[in-house]
């Protein structure tokens, strides 16, 4: 009897999970335990379930392929694993593969499982899960070198130091696990094979580890003693910004007051030490020694920078470092499998135009906000094009700087399984929806206050009779409107012609151009602003302009 067609909508574009190859212990191998042990399995939240299914071939069958094409890995459950068996079900071991934090990830898998079991009506139920974690396979690299002979103590420093650089590498290099035999084993790989005509000779080759590699690194059998190491890891860290920070208050500090931040300053001396891949397994007294000579020597670098930076200056370098790395991780950890980053290569050369085109276009308004304090209009003025992108870029990256920041604290949730993707298409994308369009009209108010912002210093800085700062691009000029005909009236629109006071130019475009006098600014009915013909008037620099008087002819 075929299988009945799935009842609910599932995703097509995920091919099905083969069931794992490798079992958990070495000894359960297929083919026997090897020298070498299995291959270890991909490094990610797997979650194992024992699902019970109502015991009939068809309702199995759809319950299994429903699972595989989600993507999940499914097998009969074994006589261990079932346990003891309940009338009338059938067991299953049904494997959930997730990315992100182990934090939820179990309460996420089941979740997942039993709404899919609710919206197709199956007879499945989670009767056990559990979170399988492997340790990360850790492999080295070994690169071939010349053996240069030391000679006395200066020539054998410069061949160390020759040697560490990498220039007396034969350019040959080989890949083993990680360990205390790997040298050992890069040896045997190296002597089995001549590969592209470079042979290795012990007698006359040696290896080397580059600095950021590690040969023998710790094996965290179990999560409790990779959650111990990844915590001496953040205290190593934190105790070299710490010896950073008390440097600097060293220099700032007077007299017995400098006493306690240099104690401070070796703090992290102790899990430096353990850091360091020369020192983790010797004994404290190597480690507090070397870790003191690390935080010594980041404590110096704080008392050099402290002596031309305050230590508020340096605080909010640091937070603003931290809020950087915060987002960055969090966007990319919610942007990562999503169907942004599947369609990149259509939707970043369709965004540049649009982008393009938006920058110009808040640009162009914030010229039009800016004048418009003057009561003069953005085409009668020379506006340069540089100048309307440099005027939007201002909003526009703090628009997106805080745009990112919401995407960023979406992805932290999504990688803690707060934030449940996949789920309901919809709401992601009205979302992205309502996240460009808060977007752009927070970049708008952001230029429109900016521009607003700048009118009204040039409007006080006219006000003292000091000429106004440029506005990308725009720059006002005070000058004295002279007739060229004194005695025949003169064409002007709003006028009459001040005369005997400095009005404000930013240029023309044509034949008419447009002044602002500041004298009108109190009057709120009549317009501040009036336009001459060019020919029929002559501009002269205000000198001195804060006198707020023209020289009569």
């Amino acid at each position: 009897m075929p299988s009945p067609t799935p009842r609910i909508h599932t995703r097509r574009n995920t091919r099905p999970v083969p069931p794992p190859r490798v079992p958990d212990e070495p000894g359960d191998s297929p083919a026997g335990p090897a020298a070498e042990g299995p291959p270890q399995p991909p490094y990610r939240r797997r979650v194992r379930m024992l699902v019970d299914v109502v015991d009939h071939a068809d309702e199995v069958a759809y319950v299994t392929a429903l699972f595989e094409e989600r993507g999940w890995s499914v097998r009969p459950a074994g006589a261990a694993e079932a346990g003891p068996r309940s009338g009338h079900r059938a067991a299953l071991i049904v494997e959930v593969r997730l990315h992100g934090a182990r934090f939820g990830a179990v309460r996420t898998a089941v979740a997942e499982l039993e709404l899919l079991t609710r919206q197709a009506a199956l007879g499945a139920w989670v009767r056990d899960a559990a979170l399988v974690e492997h340790e990360r396979a850790r492999r080295t690299t070994y690169h071939v070198h010349r053996a240069l002979p030391l000679g006395g103590r200066l020539r054998g420093a410069v061949a160390r130091l020759w040697t560490w650089c990498g220039g007396a590498d034969e350019q040959r290099a080989v890949t083993v696990p990680a360990g205390p035999d790997s040298r050992e084993a890069a040896e045997a790989e190296l002597t089995a094979r001549d590969l592209g005509g470079r042979t290795f000779d012990p007698a006359r080759h040696s290896l080397r580890v580059p600095g950021h590699s590690d040969a023998n690194p710790p094996l965290l059998r179990t999560p409790q003693e990779r959650r111990a190491d990844r915590g001496w890891m953040v205290a190593g860290a934190v105790g070299i910004v710490l010896a950073a920070m008390c440097g600097l208050y060293v220099v700032g500090a007077d007299g017995w007051w400098k006493l306690p931040p240099a104690l401070l300053s070796t703090a992290g001396a102790v899990p430096l030490g353990r850091m360091a891949k020369e020192t983790r397994d010797r004994s404290r007294a190597a480690q507090w020694a070397a870790g003191v000579a690390g935080t010594t020597a980041m404590a110096g670098f704080g008392a050099l920078v402290g002596r031309d930076l305050r230590p508020g200056a340096l605080w909010a370098a640091l937070l603003m470092l931290a809020l950087a790395a915060f987002t960055g991780t969090g966007v990319v950890l919610a942007l990562r499998r999503t169907v942004f980053t599947r369609h990149a290569t259509w939707l970043v050369p369709l965004s540049v135009p649009v982008a393009w085109s938006m920058v110009a276009w808040l640009g162009g308004q914030m010229h039009d906000a800016y004048l418009d304090r003057f009561d003069i209009r953005r085409d009668v003025v020379p506006t340069p094009a540089l100048g309307r992108y440099l005027a939007a870029a201002e909003p526009m990256t703090v628009a997106l700087v805080s745009a990112l920041f919401f995407v960023a604290v979406v992805g932290w949730l999504r990688h803690f399984h707060l934030f449940r993707d996949g789920t309901n298409r919809l709401f992601a994308i009205v979302l992205a929806t309502l996240l460009a369009v808060a977007y752009a009209l927070t970049a708008v108010a952001l230029g429109t206050e900016r521009a607003d912002d700048a009118a009204d210093d040039a409007v006080r800085a006219v006000s003292r009779g000091a000429a106004p700062s440029g506005y990308f691009g725009l720059r006002g000029r005070l000058v004295c409107v002279r007739p060229l005909k004194p005695d025949e009236p003169v064409a002007v629109e709003n006028g009459p012609v001040p005369t005997g006071r400095p009005v404000l130019s930013f240029g023309t475009t044509g034949e008419w151009i447009w002044l602002w006098d500041p004298a009108r600014s109190h009057d709120e009915e009549g317009p501040e602003a009036f336009a001459v013909r060019r020919e029929d008037v002559q501009l002269l620099p205000a000198h001195p302009p804060r006198t707020r008087r023209c020289p009569t002819a």
